[in-house]
C-alpha cells in the first residue's frame, strides 16, 4: 500500500493526497469501489468459505495495484473523484481486514457463515479477532456473557 508510512508528516500526507492530480492513469476510483462492494458481496458477503475469501485477497491486492494508477482531474474544492480516490484505501484496508479474519476464523458464529465450518465452536473461538496491518490476524480476550456496568467517573457531569 502507497499509504504505509504517508502520514507521518503532514507534508508527506499532503503530498500522498494530491497524487492524483499529477497522474496520467486511467483507472476510475468510482470504478474501483464498485467492483470492490461487488466482489466483497460476492466473496466475503454472508455465505463464506476460505477459498473464495483468498480469491478476495488476491483481488484487493489487484485494486490496490489500480488503485495507485487513479488520475483525478479538476480542482479540489468538491471533487468526488478525488474523495474517492482517497477513500479507496480505507475501503481496501477494511476490506482485507474483514476477509482476513474471516479466514482466521474457522467456525460459523452469528452473521458469519462458513459453508467449510459450518458448526459454532466456542472452545477455539469465543474471542474477539484482531487485525493489525503485516502481522495475521489473531484471537484473544475471551468474549464476556453480558456486559458490566461502568461506574460513573467522580468529578465528571
Amino acid at each position: 500500500v502507497a499509504v504505509r508510512s504517508a502520514h507521518r508528516t503532514p507534508d508527506a500526507a499532503a503530498k500522498w493526497a494530491l497524487a492524483p492530480f499529477d497522474r496520467d492513469g486511467s483507472e476510475s476510483s468510482f470504478q474501483i469501489q464498485a467492483d470492490l462492494q461487488d466482489m466483497m458481496q460476492d466473496l466475503v458477503g454472508i455465505v463464506r468459505n476460505e477459498n473464495e475469501m483468498r480469491q478476495a485477497l488476491g483481488r484487493i491486492d489487484d485494486f490496490k495495484a489500480q488503485a495507485e494508477k487513479i488520475a483525478v482531474t479538476g480542482n479540489r474544492e468538491y471533487n468526488p473523484g478525488w474523495h474517492t480516490a482517497m477513500d479507496l484505501h480505507c475501503l481496501l484496508t477494511v476490506a482485507a481486514a474483514i476477509a482476513r479474519s474471516a479466514v482466521a476464523r474457522k467456525e460459523s458464529r452469528g452473521g458469519h457463515f462458513r459453508e467449510d465450518y459450518p458448526r459454532r465452536d466456542d472452545a477455539a473461538f469465543r474471542r474477539h479477532s484482531f487485525v493489525v496491518q503485516g502481522r495475521e490476524p489473531w484471537l484473544a480476550w475471551p468474549l464476556q456473557r453480558g456486559f458490566r456496568k461502568r461506574r460513573a467517573r467522580r468529578g465528571t457531569s
